[in-house]
């Protein structure tokens, strides 16, 4: 075995030791705190999973989106997917998708403008809705009425638009 050899064998042993060391601290304190020692969701991407973000929504058990059910079906998007994708800020709290199309079956003739809206949970956490307006209707918006919200059709619609246009099923 040569120097060069040597030292690439070195550096190999040390990066893979701080990948499992700040794989276990994410298990161990949680993610939201790991993620802050790493000095944001980029770095710990790089430090613990070589820069991999599908290795790490694989090791970590979290899903790069996930649709909640309640009154209305809602779409959420996991905040390291989201900072991957490098989107536009619309605000602070805000970023956008993009526009899309939904209607009847066979003709897809209304415009649906998109966004997320970042969601603080008290454990750390960051998600971000899907929300956004076409007309007087839309979704997600705490302002929207009942009777102005999308209907499930129309929601399933862009939802499927916005997985195709970003390929997030490459990230499962």
């Amino acid at each position: 075995m040569n120097l060069h050899e040597t030292i690439r064998k070195v550096l190999r042993e040390e990066v893979t030791d701080i990948s499992n060391k700040f794989r276990e601290l994410s298990k161990k304190v949680g993610l939201a705190y790991a993620i802050k020692v790493a000095g944001g969701n980029e770095n710990f991407i790089n430090l613990a999973y070589n820069g991999d973000i599908k290795e790490y929504f694989k090791q970590e058990g979290v899903e790069p989106y996930s649709f909640k059910v309640g009154l209305n079906v809602n779409m959420y998007l996991d905040d390291i997917l989201v900072q991957h994708l490098n989107l536009k800020d619309f605000n602070d709290d805000e970023k956008e998708l993009g526009e899309f199309k939904f209607g009847k079956k066979n003709s897809q003739s209304y415009k649906f403008t998109a966004n997320l809206l970042k969601v603080k949970y008290t454990n750390g956490k960051i998600s971000w809705r899907v929300v956004g307006m076409s007309g007087s209707r839309g979704l997600g918006y705490s302002f929207v009425n009942m009777r102005d919200e999308l209907p499930k059709t129309y929601r399933k619609q862009i939802y499927q638009q916005i997985i195709d246009k970003y390929d997030l099923d490459s990230y499962k």
